[in-house]
């Protein structure tokens, strides 16, 4: 029984030995290799990611400042415009005529000031009856006629008063004239102006309420203009703990995945919304360049940079585990601790225990 037992148990043996060559192929199996890496020099940044929606920060609504028949209509939605760019015209032709009587009303008063003008000076410059009396006769009626002099003159003064008097009465009214002719001009002017829209700032063109033809007023075209473009943004409490106004952000859309855009936080919302029990803050991220193809209303993805480090020493996150790196050697591999500072979102910046070069194991030990 025993002889049989040891020899049944060598056979089981042999086929066991047979069956790991034949599933083996017949090499033994070797040891899985660890994968390692260099120490770097280089950047080591984190960023938080979220989710958003292209819009117009700011739109405008641009009209006519009176009613009247479009006759041009240059744009349609999602035309790009350049700043100063005729968009639209109404028909100017009352409005023409105001301006043309206008200009005639201050031609006119402008004569009539200038004659007013010059009948105040003359008024100021003639000379009083007193001036003009022939001196001498002294006779016994001296007293009665120095009293007839004195009379004389006290009139000849009171009517050369008068005369200045009425004189700058009328040189008032033909400024207040003239005035008034220059003030109706300008609005005239302003509502010829307001017969054309033209772009305010270079934008696209978001909507065009009319057709040519039809009656036009004070809302035709809205306009986004281009520094008005952003992607707002939802953000976990926790990550928006981390946003800044002004940090960097890179922009994904999802029509050209491969292309980052560049751009900037410019506005966090001070109070979150409530979505299943989660609270999200809305943060506005604009393009520092729009592009050309941007669609409002698309959805785009920002991953904001909340902190970096340039030029430093760096290993894969993955490496560093308890503030140990497991470095290799002539072969060998050794623990060894390592002070780090950022932990970024692939490495994580190393301040001692490592030289550039050094070859470490990415996952540990």
């Amino acid at each position: 029984m025993k002889v049989w037992w040891l020899a049944g148990g060598a056979a089981a043996l042999a086929v066991a030995v047979v069956v790991g060559v034949v599933l083996t192929g017949g090499d033994p199996v070797a040891p899985a290799k660890a994968a390692t890496a260099k120490v770097t020099r280089g950047s080591v940044t984190t960023t938080v990611s979220a989710a958003g929606t292209v819009q117009a920060q700011q739109s405008r609504t641009l009209g006519f400042t009176g009613g009247g028949t479009l006759t041009e209509l240059n744009v349609k939605p999602g035309d790009v415009v350049a700043a100063g760019m005729v968009l639209a015209r109404i028909d100017a032709t009352a409005a023409q005529e105001s301006v043309d009587a206008a200009e005639e009303s201050v031609d006119s008063a402008q004569d009539a000031l200038d004659r007013a003008e010059t009948a105040q000076a003359t008024a100021a410059s003639t000379p009083t009856a007193t001036a003009s009396r022939p001196p001498g006769s002294q006779s016994g009626s001296q007293g009665g006629s120095q009293g007839n002099g004195q009379s004389g003159g006290q009139s000849g003064g009171q009517g050369q008063s008068n005369t200045v008097q009425i004189a700058s009465d009328n040189l008032l009214s033909a400024q207040q004239r003239l005035n008034n002719a220059k003030l109706t001009l300008v609005q005239a002017n302003a509502k010829l102006a307001g017969t054309v829209i033209t772009a305010p700032v270079a934008g696209k063109i978001l909507a065009v309420n009319g057709t040519v033809g039809s009656n036009a007023g004070s809302s035709v075209i809205t306009l986004a203009g281009t520094g008005d473009v952003v992607v707002k943004a939802q953000f976990t409490e926790a990550e928006v703990a981390h946003l800044k106004l002004d940090q960097v952000a890179r922009i994904t859309l999802p029509d050209n995945p491969g292309a980052k855009y560049d751009g900037k936080v410019i506005q966090i919302d001070p109070a979150g919304t409530v979505s299943n029990r989660l609270v999200r803050y809305a943060a506005l991220i604009a393009f520092d360049k729009v592009p050309d193809t941007l669609l409002y209303g698309q959805s785009a993805t920002v991953a904001v940079v909340t902190a970096s480090a340039d030029g430093v020493l760096s290993v894969p996150s993955t490496a560093v585990h308890d503030g140990k790196v497991v470095v290799r050697v002539n072969g060998r591999d050794e623990e060894r601790a390592v002070e780090t500072r950022l932990r970024g979102d692939v490495n994580t910046e190393i301040t001692s225990g490592l030289a550039e070069g050094d070859e470490i194991l990415t996952a540990g030990r």
